[in-house]
Order: C-alpha cells, then structure tokens, then sequence
C-alpha cells in the first residue's frame, strides 16, 4: 500500500476558473465525467488546483498544446484565486510509483484519454482516506492536487482577482504561446 502524502496546514493553491463559478466549485456541474480524474459513475466531485499560478493557467488555459494562441477573450471570462489548506491534507501519490501501481505509465496518466484516469480516480475514491490526488502537470511537471468534495471543509478561498492582461501575456510565453486580442 503506498503512503499517502501530506501537504502542511496553510499550503497555499492557485486556480484560474470561470468568474461564474466559486473558486471553491467542485465539479463537474453533472454527472457526465469531463476531467482527469472526475468520478465516472459521478457520485463525487473534485475541485481541481495547482501549486502555483503558472501550472494553474497551463491547465486552464494551455488545454491543447498544438493551439498556438490564448485569446483574451478566454482569460476575460476567468478569475484567479489562491486557496489555502485549513487542515494537513492527505493526497494518494500519483507522482512516482502511485502511477506504476495502477498498471500506468506518465505517458498514459498526461494523455487526452481520460477513461482510465477516471476509473482509477474512483479506485482511489473508494479504496483509501485520501483527501485527494497529487499528480503532474502535463504542461510543465509541476504538482496538482484534484480534491475529494469530502474534503470540502480542508480548503478556504484566500483571494480573489482578475487576470491581468499583462499577466496573461507573461504566463502564455511561458508556454510558447501568444496572447492575443483578436
């Protein structure tokens, strides 16, 4: 059994979202699983973060590597926040030997097929105390957490702001990408 990881009680997240939705949406809105580790049988949701902003705007933003631009009207529509851990959070590793447990490589686990991350999400779901998943970028290699609802109560929105256009024009270059107002 592997040991689950703990992030320390004030760890701060980041999150780009839609300015309709809280920064504290789990999702999906649904029962139709849209993300990587979203429940297929949809019982759960997940609140989907990053450990600093730059992961947060590859994740939201940087979507389809092959698609050179980030237009303004994407950012336009979106906030970003910082979250903090009220409370030691426990994540199931699939970061190292997590993913090799589950009969998958990195290759598998960043690709665009979600059907066996989700299943594993829901393998984890049920098979541990796991507040939730740390896991890479499959833009940069940094680190992501996907968070149970169960631990609902284990996060606290800290602030609240728009995304600069300067700020988003930076971010996308970091990416090698263009921000563009068409």
């Amino acid at each position: 059994m592997l040991r689950l990881r703990r992030l320390r009680e004030g760890a701060l997240f980041h999150r780009i979202h839609r300015k309709t939705l809280s920064a504290l949406f789990f999702g999906p809105s649904g029962a139709t699983p849209l993300q990587r580790y979203d429940d297929p049988a949809g019982g759960y949701k997940l609140l989907y973060l990053a450990l600093d902003l730059e992961t947060a705007f590859g994740e939201t933003l940087v979507r389809v590597p092959s698609v050179t631009d980030v237009l303004a009207s994407d950012v336009a529509v979106r906030a970003r926040s910082e979250l903090v851990a009220l409370r030691a959070l426990r994540l199931y590793p699939l970061v190292d030997a997590g993913v090799s447990a589950h009969g998958l490589s990195f290759t598998e686990l960043h690709g665009s097929d979600y059907r066996r991350t989700q299943a594993i999400g829901a393998d984890i779901h049920a098979g541990s105390s796991a507040d939730g998943i740390l896991y890479t970028s499959r833009f940069n290699d940094r680190r992501c957490v996907a968070l149970f609802d169960r631990a609902r109560d284990a996060v606290a929105i800290r602030s609240t702001a728009a995304l600069m256009p300067e700020e988003a024009h930076a971010l996308a270059a970091r990416f090698g990408k263009q921000y563009v107002d068409p």
